[in-house]
């Protein structure tokens, strides 16, 4: 059965004539064609699934890490998150607990890891490429996609892991209040740059996946000091409630906040990139959704 849209539903309701009139209004605004593109990749479902599949792969990620750190990595790892958040008392005692390797546990990474951690990564990324495709307005097929959308998400892990780099370097510096936003965006824009157009499996060009490359950058910036600000509470919560399920649960909750933004900031981009081909007549690209859909 077809996908009944907010225009069939709006034809069925007794005034509907004059909402569809509001919304054929609104709908003709830019604003309008944001909130349209955001209904029609189904924003809250795309969230929820990356919001997911990311919470499956960080697991194995996170066993495998503190694998490769060896007998005591368990701990190592606890303590840097620890650390990384400020957390004291019951809440630090959960995360350790929770990264700690207990006494008779083998060391090592074992084939069977490697292998669900491979398997995570790859359903994260495929998720993440599709979400990528539907807001540009792309179908999921091209020469070489699955390798490229691969190398996509590996340039994600890679910018997502220098942006929080460079937040450890220079935010101890005497003027890294000042430096370390910019610098984090300079490191963020290009990463962004590259991973979208590997995403879309080089069927847009450089200078329209640039806007989308602005919006995810800052929106990952924005994200992670609010991050920094906001997990700390949420483990501590959680922690209190649950004891070490807790900080799971906080991390859950999170990932499903940076799932709304990852989409939000995709189908943004398409918008953005397409609302500057409309002005300019310089940006080669497919169409975007976000700039074309009819309601």
């Amino acid at each position: 059965m077809a996908r009944r849209t907010l225009r069939d539903r709006l034809e069925e309701h007794p005034r509907g004539q004059a909402a569809r009139r509001r919304l054929d209004a609104f709908l003709a605004t830019p604003l309008g064609r944001l909130a349209w593109a955001m209904y029609e990749v189904r924003l809250r479902d795309r969230a929820l699934t990356l919001a997911g599949q990311a919470f499956i792969a960080l697991v194995p990620l996170l066993v495998v890490i503190a694998s490769w750190l060896g007998s005591t990595g368990g701990e190592a790892l606890g303590d840097y998150l620890v650390r990384s958040f400020e957390l004291e008392g019951d809440t630090a005692d959960a995360v350790h607990t929770l990264f700690s390797r207990p006494p008779d546990a083998s060391s090592g990474t074992s084939v069977l890891s490697l292998a669900i951690l491979l398997v995570s990564v790859s359903s994260f990324g495929r998720a993440l490429q599709r979400t990528y495709e539907v807001a540009w307005g792309l179908p999921a097929r091209g020469r070489s996609r699955a390798v490229r959308g691969a190398l996509g998400t590996l340039a994600l892990l890679v910018t997502m892991t220098a942006v929080i780099l460079v937040k450890n370097l220079i935010g101890g510096w005497p003027a890294g209040a000042l430096l370390v936003v910019p610098v984090q965006l300079a490191v963020a824009i290009p990463g962004w740059w590259l991973l979208t157009r590997l995403l879309l499996n080089l069927r847009v060009g450089w200078w329209s996946t640039l806007p989308g490359a602005v919006v995810s950058a800052v929106a990952q910036v924005l994200t992670g000091w609010a991050g920094a600000v906001w997990v700390p509470r949420l483990i501590e919560h959680h922690s209190e409630r649950y004891g070490v399920v807790g900080v799971a649960v906080a991390l859950v909750s999170w990932l499903v906040v940076i799932g709304f933004v990852t989409v939000a900031a995709a189908v943004a981009g398409a918008w953005a990139s397409s609302g500057l081909a409309t002005y300019t007549g310089r940006w080669s690209r497919p169409q975007p959704s976000a700039g074309r859909v009819e309601p």
